[in-house]
């Protein structure tokens, strides 16, 4: 039995890694994408730490420098969702991939604080599009049954970008913060080239649905289940972020930890998101959604409420389990949530709505917690980031409870692995 068992795990798993096998061949593509592109994002990981100590900015203009990218990431999340509905997904995506490259190396040269926040807002934009727009180009190129298992794969590869992009940029940082912006705008240039290669010339294998009936759920602003939604997203959001825009200065300040070893937590973070992504989605399935979300919810606010209780490389690291955990149950059903809604029509609004709400935490959380930190002390951002993960629960019942009832897309109960 035992020897069937393993045999069975290990076809399924060839199965999983098949170029055309579990995953279409275009899923692949736009996960390669990805990867290439999550490189980049060491700049996001350091960019803190860059203000902070290469610069030497108070912690609550730093806190507002990162607002200004977060605004960045709200205004492009809404505008690439919105263009995507009427010009080529993959025209714009080819002429952010190429712009993006030159506003990092950009970032890497200023250190006038007003071009900072600029460029900065600017940046957020180009980053928000292409957040939307891959998330349309999944919906054009793959067939439907085949998008949330892209999607899922998608989010595999993000996170294994960021594994390599939070040891690479430690290593970066230690030798100079600026080769972190440069190699940064080398692996956004290489995205660009990727994506013109495969991608850019490619027909689009399946339109964008038009609804045959204008009902409320085609309609975001009437759509009660997908409203309650962007509000669950919009806490959750603002739980999360701090990850992003304070846990390096916390840990350096706090913890007392270098650079390097900070890197190694992102990455720790990314690789455990890499390797049980897709068997816990799997084994948590029988859950459904709404357990799902809500004990992502839990563990998220268990893992960031700890981190004031302890000391040490070892607490750290459980602490970044804890909440990884909570991070790899709680993101694929928001994501395919929001997907079940965009299929019945005006898929570059929702997406654009919901990555607009999304955003909001990074626009909101680096302030506010930039005046916690200031104010109060690092303590306080990881209490508060708890007490608005426990805060998410209600509206997580409501969205599902409501989406439970209106049956947005009951065909997605035909493809469990969707979940994943």
């Amino acid at each position: 039995a035992g020897a069937q068992g393993i045999n069975g795990m290990t076809s399924r798993l060839t199965h999983l890694l098949r170029l055309d096998g579990y995953f279409c061949v275009m899923a692949w593509v736009l996960a390669a994408l990805l990867f290439i592109n999550r490189l980049s994002t060491m700049v996001k990981l350091f960019m803190a730490l860059y203000l902070r100590q290469e610069l030497g900015l108070a912690i609550e203009t730093v806190g507002w420098l990162l607002s200004g990218y977060g605004a960045g990431l709200l205004i492009g999340s809404m505008v690439g969702g919105l263009l995507s509905d009427h010009f080529s997904t993959a025209r714009l995506t080819a002429a952010l991939f190429f712009v993006s490259a030159w506003v990092l190396v950009l970032l890497g040269l200023v250190t006038d604080v007003p071009l900072l926040a600029g460029l900065l807002l600017f940046s957020g934009v180009l980053d928000g599009a292409i957040r939307t727009l891959h998330q349309r180009l999944i919906m054009e190129y793959c067939q439907v049954a085949q998008r949330a298992r892209a999607q899922s794969l998608s989010r595999v590869a993000r996170n294994l970008g960021m594994a390599v992009a939070g040891v690479v940029g430690g290593v970066l940082a230690q030798t100079d913060f600026r080769w972190v912006f440069f190699v940064s705008a080398a692996m956004t240039l290489l995205a660009f080239l990727w994506f013109v290669r495969t991608t850019f010339h490619r027909p689009v294998l399946i339109p964008d649905e038009v609804p045959e009936i204008a009902s409320g759920s085609c309609v975001p602003y009437r759509n009660k289940p997908f409203l309650w939604l962007l509000a669950a997203a919009v806490v959750l959001g603002l739980a999360f972020d701090p990850v992003y825009s304070m846990l390096g200065n916390y840990l350096l300040e706090y913890y007392r930890l270098s650079t390097e070893v900070i890197g190694w937590q992102f990455a720790l973070n990314a690789v455990l998101v890499v390797v049980l992504q897709i068997p816990l989605s799997h084994w948590s399935e029988q859950w459904g959604t709404r357990r799902q979300l809500l004990a992502g919810s839990l563990l998220l606010a268990c893992g960031l409420g700890m981190l004031p209780l302890g000391a040490g490389v070892l607490f750290v690291c459980l602490s970044t389990v804890i909440w990884t955990l909570g991070e790899a149950l709680f993101m694929p059903p928001l994501n395919v949530l929001v997907m079940q809604h965009a299929q019945g029509g005006k898929s570059g609004h929702y997406f654009g709505l919901f990555f607009m709400c999304w955003s909001a935490s990074a626009l909101l959380s680096p302030a506010l917690g930039g005046q916690l930190y200031g104010h109060f002390g690092g303590h306080s951002v990881w209490l508060a980031s708890a007490a608005l993960a426990v805060l998410s629960i209600p509206l997580i019942y409501q969205a599902t409870r409501l989406s439970g009832q209106q049956k947005v897309l009951p065909t997605a109960r035909a493809e469990p692995a969707s979940l994943s």
